[in-house]
């Protein structure tokens, strides 16, 4: 059950960015040759070029693996957290008006620090939103 739902995930990553397909066939290939063509690659720096270029693909397929999951969730996670730290800024704001104080140093602090936390939020979302949408495939002509 666990591996039908790896495949899944695999499937869900691999269909969004094609590039992630590619990168994991390109590892399982450079692989595959670091295995098979052991005897081949003893000469010169051969071997370790190979497995430099195959460590540098699989760190892009796990980049590329990070950037799925943060267009799958990233925005969410933030418009979340943005509205648990607004609710505790709502918080903080009835307290100080219902207790007819004055808020101290540290209560002002807090309120303005997660006030600017926030505005922050605010910033980021369109930027995630942007930066992390999975390409749109055009049709290729027929």
């Amino acid at each position: 059950m666990l591996e039908a739902n790896n495949i899944y995930n695999n499937a869900q990553e691999t269909s969004s960015f094609p590039e992630m397909s590619e990168a994991e066939e390109l590892g399982n290939n450079l692989k595959n040759l670091l295995v098979r063509s052991e005897k081949e690659l003893i000469s010169g720096d051969a071997r370790e070029h190979v497995e430099r270029l195959e460590r540098w693909v699989e760190s892009y397929r796990r980049g590329l693996s990070a950037a799925q999951k943060i267009s799958d969730n990233g925005t969410d996670m933030l418009k979340k957290t943005r509205d648990q730290l607004a609710l505790t800024l709502e918080e903080q704001l009835r307290l100080e008006d219902d207790g007819g104080n004055v808020a101290n140093k540290d209560q002002a602090a807090q309120i303005e620090q997660l006030s600017s936390a926030v505005r922050r939020i605010d910033r980021l979302i369109p930027v995630v939103e942007q930066s992390f949408q999975a390409p749109v495939k055009e049709p290729e002509p027929v």
